[in-house]
């Protein structure tokens, strides 16, 4: 078996400090590894971020999953799991290797490699009584920031044809099995309007993952974490159903992964300097029993119900007529010069579970949003551009933070975003008479050049300075894709409460 660590992350792993968070006095990671040795195989991954859109560009990523353009995203490097194959990247497409065990028994047959997707440990099968133990800082201030469990790849179904499905592609070879994303969340959230932490304060400070699906197991590692120092008000633990999912390390089972979203910064230098040195500022490992434990799954977990019963509609005092105000002013205004089309927002991912059910790729999906998207449609020339409107979700409590973000196709790349931290004082001008209670409502372009204060400039892909997927050229299909983060329920506001956001796209007539 290759057992070839990619020189990068060996130096990422000579580098974990002693300590974890800059902000607040916690435990030594050490003395907990210590301590779990004594009845686990202890490996250390490594947490990074991921940059999608990066990778992508430089041809070391199949799909950027609708990564949401201006958020940060974090996610494990997990080694094998021992006496199982390492999956093997490749040199040519600068596609590194998943990290390889450190316990691999001669007398013991390995188990098949994880089917490969870049980046190499990414994604990961789970022994059903494995344990994953995150000990990570917290962001500084910002809008959100959260951790999510996910279902990634799932096995194709005997007889059913992938190819050409939307969202669909295969990874994996005969050894591995042929698999599929679903990318599909397991639960709610831990956010930080929820989190167990150290300190006063959900940020910057320090916070204890635990992932697992059997109760011994869990238990067990959580009884450690105490004798550690970790007090159970840092200890945030997340269940994953064995029963609903594929456990073990077996050709065909499920493959798993996590996820770190943080969105809106306050100190943007501070931000940064959280995500450059949250590989070595943060302590990540894969803890396996040296004896396998009976299983003692976990149930489906209860998850915080979406709605509070209240529609927009009730919040917002005549808000079709001032919709329809805001569309026909667009239209006097542009009509005569541009032609136009109003692709209609509609749900755009199923939840983790029915997409699981309904073998769906859910594109890292997350219960703590609403997504809405519209079909695709093209820009034709410099001179075509999008204006999106609608009801300001923030300020009807349907979310604590919203967005629009501009998608091209097929990679799913996020071009150009706009937050509701933008939208303010953006519909006035088009409601006229009907302005009051304007700021209930936005009006935004999307376009290549900024003629006043309420456009997003949408780049080009050729000759894009930071890569190819951060723009998009003319004819290239596009979609426009809406999030609404965490009403007052604690999760994403009810698809059925809101208005949908609406989309008109001016095509410069010939």
């Amino acid at each position: 078996m290759k057992k070839l660590i990619p020189m990068i992350l060996v130096l990422l792993l000579m580098v974990c400090p002693a300590g974890i968070s800059q902000a607040d006095e916690v435990p030594n990671p050490e003395t907990l590894k210590s301590l779990l040795s004594e009845e686990f195989y202890v490996q250390q991954g490594v947490y990074r971020e991921l940059d999608t859109v990066k990778e992508a560009s430089a041809g070391r990523l199949l799909s950027c999953f609708g990564n949401n353009a201006g958020s940060a995203y974090v996610v494990f490097s997990l080694p094998a799991a021992p006496d199982q194959d390492t999956s093997l990247g490749s040199e040519q497409l600068g596609w590194p290797d998943e990290i390889a065990t450190e316990y691999d028994h001669p007398e013991v047959e390995n188990a098949p490699a994880n089917p490969y997707f870049a980046p190499g440990g990414w994604e990961y099968k789970l022994r059903q009584d494995e344990v994953i133990v995150l000990i990570t800082p917290l962001p500084g201030e910002c809008k959100y920031y959260s951790f999510i469990n996910y279902v990634m790849f799932t096995e194709h179904k005997p007889g059913r044809n992938y190819e050409g499905v939307a969202g669909m592609f295969t990874v994996g070879n005969e050894e591995t099995g042929l698999y599929h994303p679903i990318f599909g969340s397991i639960g709610d959230s831990v956010n930080m309007t929820n989190i167990r932490h150290s300190g006063d304060s959900a940020f910057d400070t320090t916070a204890v993952i635990v992932i697992g699906a059997n109760r011994d197991s869990v238990d067990t590692v959580v009884a450690k974490l105490n004798e550690a120092g970790y007090d159970d008000g840092m200890i945030n633990i997340m269940t994953t159903p064995a029963a609903t999912y594929k456990m073990g390390l077996q050709k065909g089972a499920d493959t798993f992964s996590f996820l770190q979203r943080v969105s809106q910064a306050t100190d943007g230098e501070a931000y940064r300097d959280y995500l450059d040195h949250i590989s070595e500022r943060a302590a990540l490992y894969r803890v396996t029993p040296i004896t396998e434990k009976d299983p003692n799954p976990y149930a489906n977990a209860t998850v915080i119900p979406r709605g509070t019963g209240v529609h927009e509609a009730a919040v917002v005092e005549n808000a079709e007529k001032k919709l329809e105000t805001i569309r026909e002013a667009l239209i006097a205004e542009y009509g005569d010069e541009y032609d136009y089309e109003e692709p209609m927002s509609e749900i755009a991912v199923p939840e983790g579970l029915t997409a699981y059910f309904t073998d769906f790729n859910a594109k890292g999906d997350n219960r703590d949003a609403m997504y809405l998207m519209t079909p695709e449609f093209t820009l034709d020339s410099d001179e075509d551009f999008v204006v999106i409107y609608g009801v300001n979700h923030t300020k009807t409590g349907k979310g604590l933070y919203a967005n629009a973000v501009l998608y091209a196709k097929p990679m799913l790349n996020g071009v150009t975003s706009v937050y509701d931290s933008l939208l303010e004082g953006s519909a006035g001008a088009w409601l006229g008479e009907a302005a009051d209670g304007a700021d209930a409502y936005y009006v935004y372009k999307l376009a290549r050049k900024a003629a006043d204060d309420y456009t997003a400039v949408i780049p080009y892909s050729t000759g894009n300075e930071q890569g190819k997927y951060y723009g998009v050229d003319n004819g290239n299909p596009v979609l426009v894709a809406f999030r609404s983060y965490l009403d007052e329920t604690g999760t994403g506001a009810s698809y059925y409460e809101v208005i949908y956001d609406r989309v008109i796209v001016f095509h410069r007539k010939r």
